[in-house]
């Protein structure tokens, strides 16, 4: 069912959330972290828009893997070595096969992220990195809603309406994502908060994002847990 479900995700008939280009924040994040002599692991690729191309071009090599064959068909028409696996908790690599695990937007859609973070730790090398992105369940606009009787949990564009259709079934915050990843085998963990508009989910307010783009960017670095939209962690074996 699980597999079903998310290759019905990526087609016109799901919610088929494409990239044409690696975000801003996660290229910030792939330059500080990612090294041209890495070979890198991208779990949960998608169809490689958003970070295949990336890693493919840094890294001295790159493979993705994802649950959906669909998903690993679109990253293939990109020139990408992209794979399908059965289950993120069982990886079909050896022991310290890689220097980067990258796994953007996808700890949130598996019933047990700790076992997906365990294998991942235990495929990367003695330095390697593990980074991962996820949304932040605590943000304001979160905590609002929740106290006004609205679940958001996200995961596409009717999530508000429908919750129950939406496909993020974990949520964390700063604490319980570092947490995880340090009970997940891994020597060091950070976590950061992804900057992003302040009133992106309040439509009243969406026209003044970009005057209080300083203010939102000062609140995300001193209040992440509050005030970013995501949530990045590096962890490392």
């Amino acid at each position: 069912m699980v597999t079903s479900y998310y290759e019905r995700y990526w087609t016109d008939e799901g919610f088929n959330p494409r990239r044409s280009e690696t975000p801003a924040y996660l290229r910030t994040i792939f330059e500080r972290h990612v090294n041209a002599t890495d070979d890198c692991l991208d779990l949960g690729c998608g169809d490689g828009g958003t970070s295949g191309t990336y890693l493919y071009k840094s890294a001295r090599s790159y493979i993705g893997v994802d649950i959906s064959e669909r998903a690993v068909e679109l990253a293939t028409r990109r020139g990408l070595a992209a794979h399908r696996i059965d289950d993120a908790a069982h990886l079909p690599f050896a022991d310290e096969s890689f220097d980067v695990v990258a796994c953007i937007e996808v700890l949130e859609h598996l019933f047990e992220p700790q076992l997906a973070a365990t294998e991942a730790a235990r495929v990367l090398r003695s330095g390697g990195r593990f980074i991962a992105t996820v949304p932040n369940a605590a943000l304001w606009r979160d905590r609002i809603d929740m106290l006004l009787g609205v679940w958001q949990p996200g995961g596409d564009d009717l999530a508000r309406n429908a919750p129950w259709r939406s496909p993020h079934i974990r949520f964390f915050h700063k604490k319980s994502l570092a947490l995880m990843l340090a009970e997940s085998g891994f020597s060091s963990v950070t976590v950061e908060g992804i900057p992003g508009p302040i009133f992106a989910r309040v439509p009243g307010l969406r026209a003044v994002n970009r005057r209080v783009g300083p203010i939102a960017t000062a609140l995300n670095h001193m209040r992440p847990s509050l005030f970013a939209p995501g949530l990045a962690a590096v962890a490392w074996a």
